[in-house]
């Protein structure tokens, strides 16, 4: 799961020769703290990461190069330099067993260190130390807290006479009120295949989790499917949006970078994204354009509506890393308040390790309420039992769109991929 309007993605194969050489020749050479390091992250983070790379090289003297990239080649290049042995010294993983660089995927294969023995371990929040850990063993260093909602372009929707809709019928009005005036409700980005689940991740905590908040767990047992569960009216209800005209013409032609950017024109009042894309809308947009992230109502009863919530950022230590023990410090520090501090502030996350000298930002308000209250559900993905589930899901939502599956079609292609175990 995880945004920069302005960004460009890193082309898949310039990446490839950037990390290759980069890890065997870590950037800076020998500077006064020593070797230099190389970090990778997803684009969504950049801000936060290069705002941390360069507060740890003051404090350090140890040179840091970010390589950011788009989720989609961020997954399949990482592990093509792990495999052979040229990747980054940190990088960004995924909790749980989700995606090919999720913890349990990469910590199965060997490619991340054991960060056990170190301090941070203690503070590691008890809702993410299952997705954590592994046989016992912590691989993973959680730096932010995530949420998953409707990105609001607030100037835009006030100058326009209209509020954020509270209910399932609102919504599905108000898209229609919006199309209606030439605009967009929700900028959709379906051409970005990870961009496909935001919207089906932000109904399933009120249709599937909130109701029986012990589904993943029956998923597990087999005592229930996708195909024959509350995810069939998440994916029907996605399609309603799609018929309400909620999305902008050719959604699945848009990639990421232009979804965003027709929230910050005000082109679009809306996108359903993770929170770290409120910092990319915002630096695309005029300055004091107001934002805020608001949950996306599934019925019309609005004490039902929950918001999907999970561990956000979190990084693991090259098993083989060129310069081990400057990855260490670079992970000692992220998981320092200051360090939380420094990386979150940019990417408008809230930091997963707790700082009492945090301020969240203002636009965070309604997921931070959400947390406080217990209204959330961890992102689906980390709950499923391999990487491929992810990938069928992205490819489904797209068949799901272009009307070449129905819900039930794009399920049941979920649960085989499930069913792989």
């Amino acid at each position: 799961m995880h945004y920069r309007a302005v960004v460009t993605l890193v082309a898949g194969a310039a990446l490839v020769a950037a990390l290759a050489g980069c890890s065997n020749t870590p950037p800076g050479g020998s500077g006064e703290g020593g070797e230099g390091l190389t970090w990778a992250t997803v684009t969504s983070d950049k801000a936060g990461a290069e705002a941390a790379a360069e507060a740890f090289e003051e404090e350090t003297g140890i040179p840091v190069e970010v390589i950011a990239s788009g989720v989609d080649e961020y997954q399949t290049t990482l592990r093509t330099q792990l495999s052979s042995g040229t990747a980054p010294d940190v990088f960004f993983v995924w909790a749980g067993d989700g995606n090919p660089m999720a913890m349990q995927v990469v910590s199965d294969a060997g490619l991340v260190a054991d960060l056990s023995d170190m301090d941070f371990v203690e503070k590691i929040p008890e809702g993410f130390v299952s997705v954590s850990q592994n046989g016992g063993k912590t691989y993973t260093a959680p730096i932010s807290s995530a949420g998953i909602g409707s990105a609001f372009n607030m100037t835009a929707m006030e100058e326009n006479g209209w509020t954020i809709p509270t209910t399932w019928t609102d919504t599905l009005a108000f898209c229609q009120e919006v199309k209606a005036a030439g605009k967009t409700a929700f900028a959709l980005a379906a051409g970005t295949p990870w961009n496909t689940q935001l919207i089906s991740y932000a109904l399933a905590p009120t249709l599937v989790y909130g109701p029986q908040p012990d589904f993943a767990q029956a998923m597990a047992e087999g005592e229930v499917t996708f195909a024959d569960s509350a995810w069939v009216e998440v994916f029907d209800k996605y399609l309603e949006m799609q018929d309400a005209g909620c999305f902008q013409e050719n959604a699945l032609g848009t990639v990421y970078e232009d979804a965003l950017a027709m929230v910050s024109s005000g082109d679009a009042m809306a996108s359903v994204q993770v929170n770290a894309s409120l910092a990319a809308i915002r630096q695309g947009a005029p300055d004091g354009t107001e934002f805020t992230l608001a949950p996306l109502p599934a019925t019309d009863d609005e004490t039902e509506t929950r918001m999907a919530a999970a561990m956000g950022a979190a990084y693991g230590i090259n098993a083989d890393a060129s310069n081990p023990e400057g990855a260490r410090q670079l992970v000692e520090f992220l998981t320092s308040d200051e360090g939380q501090n420094v990386y979150n502030t940019p990417i408008a996350a809230i930091p997963a390790l707790g700082s009492s000298s945090y301020e969240p930002d203002p636009a965070l308000e309604t997921l931070t309420q959400y947390l406080a209250d217990g209204l959330t559900d961890p992102f689906m993905d980390q709950l499923w039992p391999n990487a491929k589930v992810q990938q069928v899901h992205f490819e489904v939502l797209q068949q799901l769109l272009a009307g070449d599956t129905d819900a039930v079609g794009a399920l049941t292609q979920m649960d085989a991929a499930y069913a792989e175990g």
